[in-house]
C-alpha cells in the first residue's frame, strides 16, 4: 500500500512542479527541520529516473546528532529517524522558484525516545482517545472514538512601517516597553468588530492567500478591541493538523 501511496503522491507533486520531497519535522528546537532529497535518481545500469517508493515516504534516517536529545545519548552515538505521521496531509512548500513535497513525520530517536514536539502529541491524543471512549461507553456501547479538535484564533497588531522603525522597544522587543498605560475596562470597544481599514483589508487578503498555500483553512477576520489590533480564526480540524 505504502508503493501506491508514494506513486500517487509523487505523481501529483511533479504535475505541480515539484522536483525534491523532504520529511518534515519539528525538533525540540523550536522551529521545523527538512533534509530535501531529489526525486532523481541512477539505476544499476546506469540509466536515470524519478522515483519515490513506499521505503522513503515512511522512513528516513537524518543524522541527529546536532538536535537537542535531553541528554539521551552522546553526540557521537546520535542516530534519529522520521517516519510518516499519514494523520497529517502532505504539503508542497514553494520558495522562490522551488517546490518542495513536504511530508510530516514524527523525530526519534534509535531506542524510540521522542525527540520532537509531534511524538508526544500523537501519543497524548492517543491516551485522551482511550480514556473518552471508556467513559462514553458507560453511557453508549456505540462509541468507539473521540476525536480531539483544535480552533486557534491569532491576535495580531497592524503598525505602519514608519511608525513602526521609531519605536526601538517594537523593533527590539517586538511589543511596546514604555508609553501610554493600556486601556483597562473596554474604553476602545467601538473598535472593536468595526469596518475594515482598506490598507489592513489588504494586508489580511495576501496573508490569507498565504496561509491557504499552506492548508490552514482561515474563516474569520475581524477587528479586535485595542487600536489597531486584529484577529483571525480558521475552521476547527484535528488537533494534530491544527498544530
Amino acid at each position: 500500500m505504502a508503493n501506491q501511496i508514494a506513486s500517487g503522491i509523487r505523481s501529483w507533486a511533479e504535475g505541480k512542479g515539484v522536483t525534491h520531497f523532504t520529511h518534515w519535522f519539528q525538533p525540540l528546537t523550536g522551529t521545523t527541520a527538512e533534509k530535501h532529497d531529489s526525486f532523481f535518481t541512477i539505476k544499476s545500469d546506469g540509466t536515470p529516473i524519478e522515483q519515490f517508493e513506499g521505503d522513503a515516504l515512511i522512513q528516513q534516517e537524518p543524522d541527529a546528532s546536532s538536535f537537542p536529545s535531553g541528554g539521551l545519548r552522546a553526540t557521537f552515538e546520535a542516530r534519529g529517524y522520521t517516519a510518516w505521521d499519514p494523520s497529517s496531509p502532505a504539503f508542497i512548500m514553494e520558495i522562490g522558484n522551488g517546490k518542495t513535497l513536504c511530508i510530516p513525520t514524527i523525530f526519534v530517536s534509535y531506542t524510540g525516545e521522542s525527540l520532537d514536539y509531534k511524538a508526544p502529541l500523537l501519543k497524548a491524543l492517543e491516551a485522551l482517545n482511550k480514556s473518552a471512549v471508556d467513559v462514553c461507553n458507560y453511557f453508549d456501547r456505540n462509541v468507539t472514538r473521540v476525536t480531539a479538535t483544535l480552533g486557534w484564533e491569532q491576535e495580531y497588531f497592524v503598525i505602519d512601517e514608519g511608525l513602526y522603525n521609531a519605536r526601538p522597544d517594537l523593533v527590539m522587543c517586538g511589543r511596546t516597553v514604555y508609553g501610554h498605560s493600556s486601556a483597562k475596562g473596554q474604553q476602545l470597544e467601538d473598535h472593536y468588530f468595526g469596518s475594515i481599514p482598506e490598507r489592513v483589508y489588504a494586508f489580511m487578503r495576501d496573508y490569507e492567500n498565504e496561509s491557504y498555500k499552506l492548508g490552514i483553512p482561515l474563516r474569520t477576520r475581524h477587528n479586535e478591541v485595542a487600536p489597531a489590533q486584529y484577529e483571525c480564526a480558521p475552521i476547527f480540524e484535528e488537533v494534530s493538523v491544527g498544530c
